[in-house]
């Protein structure tokens, strides 16, 4: 890496180096029986490059590709880029890894996969389930000319759990995900299978306005809204509703929403982003008050303001190393005054209970309209759940929907952003949110 930043300053007035080498298994168990066992392995390198001006970039997948900086002069020569000034910040220490999951076998996966698999054929035999665990390890190093060189090691093992109807398709479902090896719990086994059991039970609804609360997962669907309002990008091209509203009270006062990229062993924990900017613990809404936009380096100097730390290698589909560094999350946290789950479900009459969705990619997201199939759903009556809705939509607005907060659950779930884990909330309970049935 200093060889290629050394010959790349020769022809250049900057230069980054990005380094990062992944490797990834995935277990498969679908009734009992492993269906399958994928590895995948990366190696990824990415230059860029500053002159005269103007950035230019190139990728390979091997650190000895000797055509890396002949082919970041030809896209700086052929494209007009918008150059930054590569960041050298002092570091903080985090807990980005886990030394469990590096030493993790395979056989060890298979063995972690099956029990859990037994543990749901225990609960319920008569139920098909499946079970899926991925352990990743990826090391990612860092060079610039402006002296920055540094490096971490990034682990997560994500595991999932689902039943299945009569019809094969999928029915309940939870997930896991986070630095080290989770936690499954027997109250999460039993919870799976008694919410797979109200399949059994469906019930329709025609179009109403009621209660709702949506599971920390699927948090996730809205979550995407919130963060086009206060993506760096959408900032600066004046296209959000939350240009020039620091300070302003958008949200309940009984929700707060921050960004960790520090987080001790979360799902997207981070030494420092792809750019070189230190990983920080950004407080976005206060009590439902607006803080802080999210920002990369090239935001931040365009609004005198300082990066947060969300320079991603991403897009909302990929997160492949050709992919320029803009803003997404690293560990959204969702807070408020909590009460247990039960008792948040508990004091609804009549309304819903959302544990997944599809469309959450679709409408207007920087805007914060949203129009979503719930794909599971159940009816709460009487502070119970009495059935599995069938055929519905949820549709409306976040800044209406997050002003009408009745309260927060106390268990954590990791949130899901269309393909990709995005941090971690509890159950919301909304006042009122419009259900287009039947």
């Amino acid at each position: 890496m200093k060889s290629i930043l050394e010959n790349a300053l020769k022809v250049s007035d900057s230069a980054e180096v990005y380094y990062r080498e992944g490797f990834s298994t995935t277990v498969s168990i679908e009734r009992g029986k492993i269906k399958e066992i994928l590895s995948n392995k990366k190696n990824e390198v990415s230059l860029r490059i500053v002159k005269n001006g103007n950035m230019g970039t190139a990728v390979a997948t091997s650190i000895e590709d000797e055509t890396l900086i002949e082919r970041a002069l030809i896209s700086l020569k052929h494209q007009n880029s918008q150059p930054i000034e590569f960041p050298n910040e002092p570091m903080s220490e985090v807990y980005s890894d886990s030394a469990e999951v590096v030493e993790m076998t395979t056989e060890e996966l298979v063995t972690l996969a099956k029990d859990v698999s037994s543990r749901l054929y225990q609960a319920a035999p008569e139920v098909a389930t499946g079970v899926s665990v991925t352990k990743e390890v990826k090391s990612v190093r860092l060079m610039n000319s402006s002296g920055f060189d540094d490096a971490y090691v990034f682990t997560n093992v994500l595991l999932g759990m689902n039943t299945y109807n009569e019809k094969g398709f999928h029915g309940a479902s939870k997930e896991y995900s986070g630095a080290k090896i989770p936690n499954v719990r027997q109250a999460d086994i039993d919870r799976l299978i008694e919410r797979h059991k109200l399949d059994e039970k469906p019930v329709s609804l025609g179009n109403e306005k009621m209660p709702v609360i949506f599971t920390g997962n699927v948090m996730g669907a809205l979550m995407l809204r919130v963060l086009g309002g206060v993506n760096g990008g959408n900032i600066v091209k004046e296209l959000s509703p939350m240009c020039g509203k620091i300070g302003t009270q958008v949200f309940s006062d009984k929700i707060t929403i921050r960004d960790d990229g520090g987080m001790p062993f979360g799902c997207n924990t981070f030494k420092f982003d792809d750019e070189g900017t230190r990983a920080r613990n950004t407080l976005i809404y206060e009590n439902g008050i607006l803080r802080n936009y999210l920002l990369n380096v090239g935001q931040a100097t365009k609004l005198s303001l300082k990066p947060t730390g969300n320079g991603v290698k991403r897009t909302l589909f990929s997160k492949e190393i050709e992919d320029a560094p803009t803003v997404f999350e690293t560990n959204l946290v969702i807070e408020g005054n909590s009460i247990p789950d039960q008792a948040l479900i508990g004091k609804v009459k009549r309304g819903l209970l959302i544990t997944s969705v599809m469309g959450a990619h679709t409408g207007n997201i920087i805007q914060g309209e949203f129009s979503l199939n719930i794909s599971s759903g159940f009816l709460i009556e009487e502070g119970q759940l009495t059935g599995k809705v069938k055929g519905c939509m949820i549709s409306g607005n976040i800044y209406d929907l997050f002003k009408n907060i009745e309260g927060l659950g106390s268990e954590y779930e990791v949130m899901r952003s269309v393909f990709y884990n995005m941090g971690y909330s509890p159950m919301v309970l909304f006042n009122e949110a419009n259900i287009v049935g039947q």
